[in-house]
C-alpha cells in the first residue's frame, strides 16, 4: 500500500514537471514546488474529488463526462492555492494543464506497470 502511494506521488511530480514544460501559463519556482504539488495533488483527489464528482451527477451526464475535466481544473487550481510556486496564470491554463497531466500520468503508469495479459 505504501508502494502504491509513494510511487503515485512520484509520478504525479513527474507528470507535473513534464506538463509545466508544455503549458505555457504553469510554473514552479523550483523543484520543492513540483514535489509538493505532487503529494498535494494525490491528497486533494482522494478526498475533494469524490464529493466534487458526487455533487456534479447531474450536470456530468448531461454533459457526457466532459465536466469531469473541469472538475480536475479546479482540482489543480485547489493544488495551486496550496502550493507555495505553483503558480497556474489563468483557468484555462488548469483545464489544459489538467488534460495534460491525466495522459502524462496515464503513459507513465502505462510504461512503468504494464497490465499482465492472460493467455
Amino acid at each position: 500500500m505504501k508502494r502504491r502511494i509513494i510511487a503515485s506521488w512520484i509520478i504525479n511530480a513527474i507528470s507535473f514537471f513534464i506538463v509545466s514544460q508544455i503549458v505555457a501559463g504553469m510554473q514552479f519556482e523550483n523543484f520543492v514546488s513540483v514535489l509538493l504539488a505532487g503529494i498535494v495533488l494525490g491528497i486533494v483527489n482522494a478526498t475533494l474529488k469524490p464529493l466534487f464528482i458526487v455533487i456534479s451527477i447531474p450536470i456530468s451526464v448531461l454533459t457526457l463526462g466532459l465536466f469531469l475535466i473541469i472538475i480536475n481544473a479546479i482540482m489543480l487550481e485547489i493544488v495551486a492555492a496550496i502550493v507555495p510556486g505553483f503558480l497556474l496564470a489563468s483557468f484555462w491554463t488548469a483545464i489544459w494543464g489538467s488534460i495534460l497531466l491525466s495522459i502524462v500520468s496515464m503513459i507513465i503508469m502505462h510504461v512503468l506497470f504494464p497490465r499482465r495479459r492472460i493467455a
